[in-house]
């Protein structure tokens, strides 16, 4: 009987533990957008990740206007780490937690620059980027 269920609950810790490792189909629906953050003398690229229905019919919705006529920026929390798609930064947006948004509080508003230059600081302190300059520029395929 002992034998039973300890092969019992074996298999059953492995199924588990090979479905939590499986492919997350809500990568399959992964979008990614590039968004630019141009000042006088700078232009800079950020790309952010989303599976959020509202954040890309929002994207697409911005991309459908001319550039000029875009109006909404990101904003999101951001966290260390370069997932292989932000360009050179070693920080990101959450994933799934970042938005296109009209206004935002000044105190997360700034340069891409600034952020991977002071990093400790606006993920430990501020927790959020909101470059008020940022427009969506287009939908990158990965």
């Amino acid at each position: 009987m002992f034998l039973y269920r300890t092969i019992y609950l074996t298999s059953v810790f492995l199924l588990s533990f090979m479905m939590a490792c499986s492919t997350n189909t809500d990568d399959d629906n992964a979008r990614y957008f590039e968004f630019t953050h141009q000042s006088d003398d700078v232009n800079y690229t950020i790309v952010a990740k989303t599976t959020n229905e509202e954040v890309i019919a929002k994207a697409e919705q911005e991309l459908s206007l001319p550039f000029e006529e875009r109006t909404l920026h990101i904003n999101g929390p951001i966290v260390r780490g370069n997932p292989g798609y932000n360009s050179s930064w070693s920080w990101h947006f959450v994933e799934n937690e970042w938005d296109l948004v009209e206004l935002s509080t000044e105190v997360c508003d700034g340069r891409p620059g600034f952020v991977e230059d002071e990093l400790n600081y606006w993920v430990d302190n501020v927790g959020r980027f909101c470059p008020f300059n940022s427009r969506v520029l287009k939908e990158v395929d990965l």
